[in-house]
């Protein structure tokens, strides 16, 4: 609906009321008429303020004030038709003027502070609990006037003998500075400077709107013109509202549903709205139906009541995909050779890499090979005692064990300790051979760095092996308490290490190495302290996300 006729429809329905209200007293039997056109005059704009807001906050506000506005114009009714002869109801209906007489411009203020399309939503919810508690007090003072006399002193009500007392400037402050604060609110918000420049439009209503007000006080009552009632309190106070509302929705500054046809006529678009049967309702200036071929496309999207329908220019589009195809099938090459190419390099580094592994592995088991290589060196091994076979064997077993933990290691920085216990159990099986006594206990199972575990292996290596020919017992055990703790004990003439045994090669583990002897038992511990444990677990998790 056009502004023209919004406009129209309201002035209509309000030229009725105001003269239905000046002649009823000439025409008894249209007693009710005023009041019930005036509320259909707020119901009318509660209508189109529905159709045309978008903002749900604003609009909310605003509907909430055109129910007070009927609230009102009821209240009027209900006193002056139904309960004039009762007293205590005619006074508490007068009282009750005040509740929407306050909450519809406290509403008009909530609305306004819910114009902008960014704001603080915390900020103005608080805002609107203060204001509304304010209201409420308000109110339930105005209620209780009766029996505390603040804002008004009555003498004799039936012959509108009272006088005014000091709350009710108050609440006519209240409501002047929430109307004149909404549209100052309003005014901030904008950001249009076109829209801003007409800020005497609804000025002028508001201040037109004030000044009835300002006459029915002056006048102590309905200004009477020629014996003529002109208006009542409830219309002066209605009419600023609406006036100055609706001329704030028409110059934009509050966002509203309007203004789309011409903005549809001159959006430069070949498009058309049209209804069930086809038939167009609302064209663009540039609309030409029949002008769909290879670079202009006709689209065609259901709406409510019908379609609508535009051109689609997809000659840019054609352009840019024909050129997209070219560099994509140039593109499609040079990333085949990139293929060949980032293969052939992952094939060169996994290569790289398993040599370096490999020759790493080589250089930790050497001296254990030569000694396998020298053990098994007689010819055809018709010579070769068994105790060197057993030797061979365990010295094998090491290679074999310590490669494996080495591969384990260079996927994952932390390894369990079954590797460990299942490497020196095979170690175990060969020194039982020679009749060595072995065992080993296992406490608990933990996920230690690998260069400990690594580490703790070599240990255990070099301790047997230097000591293989003169060992009688072996006990390893696996123990966690503050730390995790492995001990080493043998029985043995001596122990070819000590606490700065490989003590570089060992710096990178946060742990510590022990040696101590009683009774000719060597007790050799390799201790991996909690704080590395976590730090690396965290290290794991990281890589792992």
């Amino acid at each position: 609906m056009t502004n023209k006729k919004v406009f129209i429809i309201l002035i209509t329905i309000f030229m009725l009321a105001f003269i239905c209200g000046i002649v009823k007293p000439f025409y008894p039997h249209i007693d009710h008429l005023p009041t019930l056109l005036y509320c259909t005059l707020f119901i009318v704009w509660g209508l189109m303020v529905k159709r045309r807001i978008l903002n749900v906050n604003v609009r909310k506000r605003l509907l909430a004030a055109c129910c007070f506005m009927v609230f009102l114009m009821g209240l009027r009714a209900s006193r002056f038709n139904f309960f004039d002869d009762v007293e205590f109801m005619s006074e508490l209906l007068w009282y009750a003027y005040y509740i929407p007489m306050t909450a519809i411009p406290l509403l008009g203020f909530m609305a306004a502070h819910n114009t902008e399309p960014v704001r603080n939503i915390h900020k103005i919810r608080i805002s609107e609990r203060i204001l509304l508690t304010c209201e409420i007090i308000i109110v339930l003072v105005a209620l209780t006037n009766h029996f505390h006399n603040q804002m008004f002193i009555i003498r004799d009500l039936q012959n509108n003998e009272y006088s005014r007392n000091w709350f009710y400037y108050i609440v006519l402050a209240w409501m002047v500075l929430l109307m004149v604060g909404a549209f100052v609110v309003l005014l901030e918000k904008c950001t249009l400077s076109s829209v801003r420049k007409k800020w005497y439009i609804p000025t002028f209503w508001l201040l037109a709107g004030y000044a009835l007000l300002i006459w029915y006080l002056i006048a102590g009552g309905s200004p009477v013109v020629h014996g003529l009632k002109l208006f009542h309190l409830q219309e002066a106070f209605c009419f600023p509202v609406i006036t100055a509302f609706e001329s704030a929705i028409q110059i934009g500054l509050i966002p509203a549903n309007t203004g789309y046809e011409l903005l549809f006529d001159y959006s430069g678009i070949n498009a058309a709205i049209c209804n069930a049967d086809g038939r167009a309702i609302l064209t663009s200036i540039n609309w030409t139906p029949d002008s769909g071929d290879a670079d202009h496309q006709i689209r065609k999207e259901k709406i409510s009541g019908g379609y609508v329908t535009w051109v689609e220019d997809m000659t840019a589009i054609n352009k840019l995909n024909k050129e997209l195809a070219e560099v994509t099938e140039e593109l499609e090459e040079e990333n085949e050779l990139i293929r060949h190419e980032n293969e052939v390099r992952a094939e060169r580094v996994s290569f790289e890499t398993k040599n370096r592994l490999y020759n790493s592995i080589s250089e930790v088991v050497r001296p254990q090979a030569v000694k396998v290589n020298e053990l098994l060196s007689e010819k055809y091994g018709v010579d070769i005692s068994c105790d060197n076979m057993i030797f061979a064997a365990f010295l094998s077993a090491y290679i074999k064990r310590m490669g494996n933990l080495m591969l384990i290691s260079d996927e994952n920085h932390i390894v369990s300790t079954s590797e460990l216990y299942m490497a020196i159990r095979e170690s175990m099986d060969y020194m039982q051979l020679r009749g060595i006594s072995c065992e080993i206990v296992v406490n608990t199972e933990k996920e230690l760095p690998a260069s400990f575990i690594i580490f703790s292996y070599q240990v255990f290596e070099s301790l047997m092996e230097d000591a293989f020919n003169n060992l009688h017992s072996c006990m390893v055990m696996f123990e966690e308490s503050e730390d995790f703790e492995i001990t080493i004990a043998f029985d043995a003439p001596e122990c070819s290490i000590n606490s700065d045994w490989r003590k570089k090669e060992f710096f990178g583990c946060e742990s510590r190495l022990s040696v101590r002897n009683e009774d000719d038992t060597f007790y050799v511990s390799l201790i991996c302290e909690a704080k590395k444990d976590i730090y690396t677990n965290e290290s794991r998790r990281e890589e792992g996300a």
